[in-house]
């Protein structure tokens, strides 16, 4: 119907009808090369600002790396882990960095392996964590809801576990002596705890839950999503080449071989 009131009109007003047509398909269309937006945890020193305002941390410089080898331009989101998957199941972001999620697959594409976080528990000083019966030992256990542990920790009613929202909170409060242990990610607990300069705090021997791999995942609705298979290559070419664990030693360093890891698996 639109074509036939565009050939009945006059020449001024075909014009202009078809001009109003093709903004509506500019606006409604992704523009070629628009940049992809990709939410990143707000958590040092996954992502973080730095003292100069500047956005850092492990997986903001990945995605740059990644941006630059594969070409597809990048917007980098740093926002709470609670809004990203909800943000790509939305359509607001193209991508995510996170773990890989029960109901992932029915909203995005894994686009690859980005990094592989250890999920552990540190103990106090004197309080060595060599097999899992030293953490019902230990007795208080803190952690965020969201990292999966997996059983028995998460259904053990053995220990007394105190959900916290950030990591910032679980290591003031163990820096204050409220908890004997706290768990999560290693990489980003040492960060934390070396920022405040409470290294020593920690024993030795740590328990290791296992190791957990971040995947890039890029949302069903996003319109980059045919991007998937050429990013996951570039990751690929990423861990092959030691560039992902040159950004790693950027932020970890080699405090982390001072610990034992004891694993049960």
């Amino acid at each position: 119907m639109l074509a036939c009131h565009a050939r009945a009109a006059p020449h001024w007003r075909r014009r202009q009808l078809l001009a109003l047509l093709a903004a509506g398909v500019c606006l409604c269309a992704p523009a070629q090369g628009a940049p992809m937006a990709v939410g990143i945890i707000q958590s040092e020193p996954l992502g973080f600002f730095n003292d100069q305002g500047a956005p850092a941390g492990l997986h903001h410089d990945i995605l740059r790396e990644l941006s630059r080898r594969s070409g597809v331009a990048m917007d980098i989101h740093i926002m709470p882990k609670a809004r990203m998957l909800v943000e790509l199941e939305v359509g607001n972001i193209d991508g995510a960095i996170m773990f890989a999620a029960p109901n992932s697959d029915a909203v995005a594409i894994d686009a690859g392996v980005t990094d592989v976080a250890r999920l552990v528990a540190l103990g106090r000083a004197g309080t060595p964590l060599r097999r899992y019966d030293d953490l019902v030992k230990a007795r208080t256990v803190l952690f965020l809801g969201s990292t999966p542990f997996g059983a028995p920790f998460e259904l053990d009613e053995r220990l007394y576990k105190y959900r916290v929202t950030t990591y910032d909170q679980m290591v003031g409060m163990f820096v204050q002596g409220r908890a004997n242990v706290i768990a999560g990610n290693m990489l980003v607990l040492l960060f934390q705890l070396k920022k405040q300069h409470q290294e020593q705090l920690l024993d030795p021997s740590v328990f290791l839950f296992g190791n957990v791999a971040n995947h890039l995942f890029i949302g069903k609705k996003s319109p980059q999503r045919d991007r998937a298979a050429a990013l996951q290559k570039t990751l690929q070419e990423m861990a092959r080449d030691g560039a992902i664990e040159q950004i790693l030693l950027k932020y970890q360093g080699k405090e982390w071989q001072h610990f034992k890891l004891h694993d049960e698996r």
